[in-house]
């Protein structure tokens, strides 16, 4: 998996969790953006702030568990269609 920070944008206390947490790589925003599938990550006032590209399926099922683990919630959990072009946008609950 790879990830990126998103222009100049607040930076959640949890983010630091996210990067021990998951396997990930860091690259320019660009590539992650050429992976299959595409998870992005809010701050507080709901700008995304991360987004994180995994390769197929597999990495992406892995890595919204680890969100998930994280207490993290997927506003697109209800939905079986992309948004913006991202699979998956976590954050925290309201």
């Amino acid at each position: 998996m790879k990830t990126a920070l998103v222009g100049d944008k607040d930076i959640p206390e949890f983010d630091k969790d996210i990067m021990a947490n998951l396997l990930i790589t860091i690259v320019e925003e660009k590539l992650v953006r050429q992976e299959q599938m595409l998870i992005a990550v809010v701050n507080a006032k709901q700008e995304i702030y991360r987004v994180i590209g995994a390769a197929d399926r597999k990495q992406f099922i892995n890595a919204v568990e680890e969100l998930e683990d994280l207490e993290l919630s997927n506003e697109l959990d209800e939905t079986d269609r992309a948004k913006n072009g991202y699979d998956a946008i976590f954050g925290l609950s309201a």
